[in-house]
């Protein structure tokens, strides 16, 4: 009955009419429609982009990459806070506020001027992750997660790998270290594990050699600064010299010998790194001022006026001032028997005084040409039991071997590293020989 009387209606209504219902009908069905897809877009909007992670953003180099988010770093200058750091950033002060107001934010309080921040923010400049390093082991990570800040410490992913590297020696041992990409740091510690054998200012021919196992260290798959030698061979004037590194029960590291013995001596050779012997010990030589017979006491080492003279090992400083025609001296008491002296000094070195305490390899004073000298360099002075004696043929007394408790545990340690040595140096001459 309903049908048949909405059927006679619709033959009687105009058909304009109908066609306006028609269009009103379609209309409001497509608003409707509209309506009800909206919120699922956005709602598939936002699921995406709380689906990126914001923890791989930071370990991300790329980050630029990502259109939803921009990486920045600040490197920490003098009376920086976090506070002026992400104001300098760009960030709203309500959310540095949110920041410093989280839960452990402690944690960022002790920022250091050099150290770095890096930040990762959104379109709107709003930090979504910081991070701070404070050294290339650990530092400090905020995340936003569900609305808040999450900050904890983190400990970076640390890798050691092993480095060789093989120099023949033309010219300085230093600058053919170079030349073959070992790097500065590496060959200064060659220098002063070796420095107690060789002379590398008097002692050094061309044709020398020496090759090396170091450790460089990666952090999260990144270098970031060369570690100790391993082991090192040298080999100057046909004289093999090898030391290995082997850490000990005390928890200290040294080098030894392939048996044992410990290469650091009582004294060291050269009082001076990378110079070179300009006058040696002579009792009959002619001063080159007074012009008469005086006999030479000592070794002159020629270098860069400022360049740094170190104590040739641990003792008490005897004499700090000036005497004579030795200028500006240092005299250091080593034990009953040994003692040295070291003159013509620039300046002496800081809190360099008469009764203090020095080290093996401590800066003593700086080169320079005070008292009777010609120029820049460090007369050197040897004495044993009172007497003058040659510095460079003293025979220097060696310090304590590896204890017998680990002298097993040691010796399998050096053959280990001496057949991993053998083995680069095989494949090294194998790989020249192909190329030749």
């Amino acid at each position: 009955m309903a049908f048949k009387l909405f059927k006679t209606n619709l033959e009687y209504f105009p058909i304009k009419h109908l066609l306006s219902i028609f269009l009103g009908a379609l209309l409001f069905l497509f608003l409707f429609l509209a309506s009800y897809l909206e919120p699922e877009v956005e709602n598939s909007s936002s699921s995406l982009k709380s689906s990126l992670e914001i923890e791989s953003l930071v370990n991300t180099e790329n980050l630029t990459e990502n259109l939803d988010y921009l990486s920045k770093e600040i490197e920490i200058k003098k009376n920086d806070s976090l506070y002026s750091i992400l104001e300098k950033a760009g960030v709203y002060k309500k959310n540095i506020v949110e920041i410093i107001n989280s839960k452990n934010s402690n944690l960022l309080s002790n920022i250091k001027v050099g150290d770095k921040i890096k930040l990762v923010v959104n379109s709107n400049n709003k930090v979504m992750a910081l991070k701070y390093v404070d050294d290339y082991k650990s530092g400090v990570e905020a995340i936003l997660k569900d609305n808040k800040y999450s900050i904890y410490s983190y400990l970076s992913k640390i890798e050691k790998v092993k480095i060789y590297k093989q120099v023949v020696i033309e010219g300085s041992m230093y600058g053919s270290g170079l030349r073959e990409s070992v790097p500065d740091s590496v060959i200064m510690d060659l220098a002063y594990i070796n420095g107690w054998d060789i002379d590398f200012i008097h002692d050094i021919r061309p044709g020398d050699s020496y090759s090396l196992i170091y450790e460089e260290i990666l952090v999260d798959g990144e270098k970031k600064l060369n570690g100790d030698i391993l082991i090192a061979e040298f080999i100057n004037q046909g004289k093999k010299y090898i030391s290995i590194r082997y850490s000990l029960k005390n928890g200290k590291s040294e080098y030894f010998s392939p048996e044992g013995i410990n290469v650091k001596k009582a004294f060291l050779r050269s009082p001076v790194d990378f110079s070179y012997i300009s006058s040696r010990y002579n009792l009959k030589r002619k001063h080159p001022i007074l012009h008469t017979i005086r006999s030479h006491n000592g070794v002159d080492y020629a270098a860069n006026r400022g360049s740094p003279i170190r104590a040739t090992g641990d003792g008490t400083v005897s004499f700090s001032g000036t005497k004579n025609g030795c200028g500006k001296e240092v005299e250091i008491k080593h034990s009953q028997d040994y003692s040295t002296r070291y003159c013509h000094l620039e300046r002496f070195g800081l809190k360099i005084a008469t009764g203090r305490k020095v080290k093996q390899g401590q800066t003593i004073g700086y080169v320079g040409s005070t008292g009777l000298a010609t120029g820049p360099h460090l007369h050197y002075e040897f004495h044993v039991n009172g007497k003058h004696t040659d510095p460079l043929k003293v025979k220097f007394p060696n310090v304590q071997p590896i204890d017998k408790t680990e002298e097993e545990k040691y010796l399998l340690h050096s053959d280990s590293l001496i057949s991993s040595l053998r083995n680069y140096q095989d494949i090294t001459e194998s790989k020249d020989q192909s190329d030749a």
